[in-house]
């Protein structure tokens, strides 16, 4: 059966099957199949592919499978490779059939699928197995006329140039300036085609990052190649253009051609500006603003109005209208890359023609207009620039925000005086498209002649007077453009008075209409003023503001879904900031907020953004929530949370029930009542601990385990006093039995991720509970998991338990972790039994240049600074990684070769290490910004310039210099007495300046042993 190509044929059309079980089956038969005989099979795939009578999707699902099992059955060279291999014979054959059908076919998807596998196989083929393959495909390219095989053998090229092309070989073997000639020499053809030209460009593509590499500015001679290269290519493909412009516009092949051309030239005017002379900058700029102009009319009758088609001479692999869109991105991204060097206002009447076609480019299509009419979402998801991929409209916001400022002030003048034209604000489509326009506009911060020459009140006028009841989508962009407006003119009118009366009015307009998109729109309005500027409604109509927002996000929640819901959210949390009395109190159709959050929360729970929002939505509404308002919202609220868990009795992952652990956790976090209340404990804990038991989910351990730690913190008291009613256990012992489980190494590093943070609780609000014994017992399971741990987060949370003990207790806890833990480290070869502290530190340094958050990089610097401060022979003794070792060998070292190369670091004491770490912390805090450095300069301040340059002449001075230096500063507070409450960057001089004044830890010792630049910032910070 395996060897029966009409079987092979079947199970492949089975695996495509929209039945389940049809298409389970013949997966399962097909893949033992292959594992049982992958010569006779994989020969079979390719018989297959190379069958002109088979049906083209069998053939094409032949090139998929055959890509699949290469990794497995092919070679040892791939990590996937599980054998037996494919026989020799029969892997020669394969090669050659591949390259023979690659440029034979005149189908794209055959093509493509014999590409990728080429591709995989030249990984480990090539050149020892395969040496003709690159001359093979080189020849294929020097016959234009053969289209076929040109268009197969330079897709091939292409896939395989970043894989098989070195940067060596591109420099040094002189592959970039060959392939160059080569591409330029094609084009200028007679013969050649637009297709041929296509893939010589996007082969082009491949050597520009080559150019655009650091590699390329490494020698002085390849700095002159790429930029002669450059400016070379510049011209060429100018005239490339050119000669495009001339063929028939619409001809969907020179539509994709110059849409090519202008992605490289992008490139060129992005990181090769100075190196293009002005004249071909203003060429080039001119050129493409014509096209665009010249362009706009078949994109309006093609995209917006949709009355024509594009002309298809051949199938290129793309829809016509997706080529032209292309086409249209190109050139706004390469006129903005120019415009800052030549404006728009310089070309005269073509500048003017230009924004023309602007804006008849911005305008929606018909069939976007009916999809915002008939779903809302689609008009929230477009107005919050959340859309994925690119769009002519995206690329033109992009181009107006950067826009420079002339150009910025005549095309807004341009707009506003369209806007007053009665005649044409009956056009809905134009006028949207303005009203977008000026959006873009009030988003470009350079932009500061923006409407000088008209009033802000009669611009804000201006916009007042399009809402109209009649046009709903004209209203809908008048409300999202507010905000902006507000923000762009928020210096020169009151946002407190006129934005304000904005946002109500809107607000008011909206509930009282019965259009869910200008809802919608009010709603991401609400947002936006959140989001950009301050507003204070004033108190009279504060209530009705707010219940407005309440009763819009209400009345659309049923129909809202993906981005909608998260704008939901906003507009909540803008009334819940508005007024929190009023809005605890609210009630929209017997919907108190707490409901309506968890309605929306609810409404699609696998929403990652949504649940984040929801989650500080509840977290802002209990934030300033008084004692009887929380027991009021844990009874309305915990019933239908927890039923959700209960539902899940085998603690198996869902959406809903890891949401449902997100905001039990902000519940109980929030809770304002101390202590915390015993019956709502007693309803809350069985349930999590229930689930937290049962459940081997790593994601819901990971969220159940937060909840835990925060019931650890909020309820201790509830913990002494409870008592399981089923099995007699005290709170105490179930805390333990849950926290084993977490620390158990079997328990994944995902699922771990919160178990520092449980530890920690536990030992800061029972350690007194606890006996010494126990307590060992949880300290050394903490670093048995700590070993083990990969996870980023999961290591940092574990490290917060020791850095806690060590700040309570710095000498304690070294002498514990020395005397008290022992193990076996699993991390090295042969395994050899170490103490804690000689595991825990090496894990501590590499954890500290990743942790993240102020407050969490503080306490673990101060931490590091006491176990420093002990002068603890111990950790003096300790050797560890210090400074990387750069590679000094001979060899060229390619990326992959750079992957599997391990690092090799000098080897200094743990004492040494902490220095050099904390004064890594102190240059990179020294790099941040300061606030004092955007005050006014006082002028009769001495600025210490004298001091300074006394500094600049000092050099890296010696330990005995810069004690010199210090020991006259009497000015500094004892290291010793400080909480940790100023700031990291003065805690850290603090530190330097106490380890020099008084050799703290042996730092005369250390010191020397330091970098110049470490040794630098240390002078620097210690002495002024």
């Amino acid at each position: 059966m395996g060897g029966d190509p009409e079987h092979i044929a079947v199970l492949l059309a089975n695996q495509s099957s929209p039945n389940n079980n049809v298409r389970t089956e013949a997966e399962l038969i097909f893949n033992y199949q292959i594992s049982q005989d992958p010569t006779t099979v994989s020969l079979i795939l390719m018989q297959i592919a190379e069958d002109a009578l088979a049906p083209i999707d069998i053939r094409q699902a032949s090139l998929l499978q055959l890509k699949r099992v290469i990794p497995k059955y092919w070679s040892m060279g791939f990590p996937a490779f599980i054998g037996p291999p494919v026989s020799q014979e029969v892997k020669s054959a394969i090669r050659s059939k591949l390259l023979q059908l690659v440029t034979t076919t005149p189908n794209t998807k055959l093509r493509t699928g014999c590409s990728y596998a080429i591709v995989q196989i030249a990984a480990s083929d090539y050149p020892d197995e395969w040496p003709e393959l690159l001359t093979f495909l080189y020849n294929l390219t020097l016959d234009v006329t053969n289209e076929t095989a040109f268009l197969g053998g330079f897709l091939v090229l292409n896939e395989l140039f970043d894989d098989l092309i070195t940067s060596e070989q591109f420099w040094n073997q002189s592959v970039g300036s060959q392939l160059t000639d080569h591409i330029c020499k094609i084009v200028s053809t007679p013969e050649a085609s637009v297709k041929v030209k296509i893939s010589c460009v996007v082969l082009y593509g491949n050597i520009l990052s080559h150019l655009r590499a650091p590699e390329s500015f490494e020698t002085a001679e390849r700095k002159t190649f790429a930029i002669e290269n450059v400016t070379t290519m510049t011209s060429f493909f100018a005239k490339l253009l050119e000669d495009s412009i001339e063929s028939n516009n619409d001809q969907i092949g020179q539509i994709s051609l110059r849409s090519h051309i202008y992605n490289v030239l992008v490139v060129f005017f992005s990181d090769f500006n100075k190196r293009i002379s002005k004249d071909m900058t203003a060429y080039i700029f001119s050129f493409v603003v014509q096209d665009y102009i010249k362009m706009s009319d078949v994109y309006v009758r093609v995209v917006v109005t949709e009355e024509s088609t594009l002309q298809i001479e051949d199938n290129i692999g793309n829809e016509p209208v997706q080529i032209l869109v292309q086409l249209f991105v190109e050139m706004l991204q390469l006129i903005n890359s120019i415009q800052h060097q030549v404006s728009l206002a310089s070309l005269n009447e073509t500048g003017k023609g230009f924004f023309g076609a602007l804006i008849d480019s911005a305008k929606l299509s018909k069939a976007r207009v009916e999809e915002y009419e008939a779903n809302f979402n689609e008009f929230i998801t477009d107005s919050s620039s959340l859309i994925l991929g690119q769009s002519v409209r995206e690329s033109t916001s992009d181009l107006l925000q950067d826009l420079n400022e002339l150009d910025a002030a005549q095309l807004f003048l341009f707009v506003f005086q369209l806007l007053g034209d009665k005649p044409l604000q009956q056009d809905v489509s134009l006028t949207e498209a303005l009203l977008f326009i000026l959006e873009s506009l009030f988003q470009n911060a350079d932009a500061k002649l923006l409407g000088n020459n008209l009033g802000v009140a009669e611009i804000l006028s201006r916009l007042n007077s399009m809402v109209d009841p009649n046009n709903a989508l004209v209203v809908a962009r008048v409300f999202v453009l507010l905000p902006r407006f507000f923000e762009k003119f928020e210096n020169i009118i009151s946002v407190d008075t006129f934005g304000a009366k904005a946002l109500a009015d809107l607000v008011s307009f909206a509930s009282n209409s019965n259009c869910e998109l200008v809802k919608a729109a009010a709603i991401l309005s609400v947002s936006l003023f959140k989001q950009l500027i301050k507003v204070q409604i004033e108190p009279s109509k504060r209530e009705t503001v707010v219940l407005d927002i309440f009763k819009l996000a209400y009345s659309i929640l049923e129909d809202s879904e993906e981005d909608g819901l998260p704008a939901l959210l906003e507009a909540i949390s803008v009334g819940i900031e508005s007024d929190y009395a009023f809005a605890s109190k609210v009630q929209i159709e017997g919907v108190g907020i707490i409901d309506l959050i968890l309605k929306i929360a609810f409404k699609d729970s696998a929403n990652v953004q949504l649940v984040t929002d929801s989650s500080e939505c509840l977290q802002q509404f209990l934030s300033s929530i008084s004692n009887e308002d929380y027991l009021t919202v844990c009874e309305k609220s915990l019933p239908s949370l927890l039923q959700v868990i209960k539902n899940h009795a085998t603690g198996t992952y869902s959406p809903d029930l890891d949401l449902t652990l997100e905001l039990l956790g902000v519940i109980i976090q929030s809770c304002p009542i101390t202590p915390f209340p015993l019956n709502i404990f007693e309803y809350a804990f069985p349930t999590v601990k229930h689930l937290l038991l049962i459940s081997d989910d790593n994601q819901i351990l990971q969220s159940g385990g937060e909840v835990f730690s925060n019931l650890i913190t909020k309820a201790s008291q509830s913990f002494l006093a409870y008592k399981d009613p089923e099995t007699g256990k005290s709170g105490v012992d179930l805390i333990l039995e849950i926290v084993s489980k977490f620390l158990s190494p079997v328990l994944s590093d995902s699922a771990a991720m919160n178990t520092g943070l449980i530890v920690h609780s536990l030992i800061q609000q029972f350690e007194s509970y606890l006996s010494t014994e126990f307590l060992a017992q949880i300290l050394e399971a903490t670093v048995k998991r700590l070993v083990i741990a990969k996870e980023v987060v999961t290591v940092e949370n574990l490290i917060q338990v020791f850095c806690y003990l060590v700040l309570k207790a710095p000498q304690d806890m070294i002498n514990f972790l020395t005397t008290n833990i022992k193990l076996i480290d699993p991390t090295v070869t042969p395994q050899v039994e170490r103490t804690g502290l000689e595991i825990i530190l090496p894990i501590w340094f590499d954890s500290f240049e990743v942790t993240r958050g102020y407050e969490k990089i503080k306490q673990n610097a101060l931490a590091l600074a006491k176990i420093y401060s002990l002068g603890d022979s111990k950790v003096e003794s300790l050797i560890v990684n210090g400074d990387i070792i750069p590679y000094d060998g001979d060899l060229i070292i390619t990326r992959s070769m750079a992957q599997n190369m391990p690092d090799r670091y000098t080897r200094i004491s743990a004492s040494l290490k902490i220095l050099k770490v904390l004064a890594g912390e102190l240059i990179f805090q020294n790099q941040q910004p300061d606030a004092n450095d955007y005050l006014p300069e006082n002028v009769e301040q001495d600025d210490g310039d004298d001091d300074w340059e006394d500094m600049q002449d000092m050099g890296v001075p010696t330990y005995d210099k810069l004690k010199s230096y210090v020991d006259s500063d009497d000015e500094g507070s004892d290291y010793d007495e400080q909480n940790g409450d100023q700031g990291l960057k003065d805690l850290l001089s603090q530190f330097f300046k106490e380890c020099m004044s008084k050799n703290l830890g042996h730092f005369d010792k250390f010191y020397k042993d330091m970098s110049d630049d470490e040794k630098k910032m240390i002078t620097e910070s210690v002495v002024f």
